[in-house]
């Protein structure tokens, strides 16, 4: 008597999540891409900088001093119209 095969009884095979270049490799890049971008938007990467020019840990005096070099340099910039 032959036995019918069910779904998953065969030998794994290759996903496309393990497979370079698919669309779910894509997907992840895309993602990174627009945490970058909004890191960028909400000054997240420029406070990193601040950090690591001046050779400071994160913490709030730091973020103040941060905000207020921020602020400052916003003042000097010539406003449009």
């Amino acid at each position: 008597m032959k036995q019918n095969r069910r779904w998953g009884d065969g030998p794994p095979r290759t996903s496309a999540r393990a497979k370079p270049g698919s669309w779910l490799d894509g997907l992840g890049r895309m993602a990174s891409a627009i945490r970058s971008i909004l890191q960028e938007i909400f000054d997240e990467s420029a406070y990193q900088r601040f950090l690591e020019r001046n050779g400071l840990q994160s913490s709030p005096s730091a973020y103040a001093r941060f905000r207020q070099e921020n602020e400052q340099a916003k003042s000097r910039r010539p406003k449009c119209c």
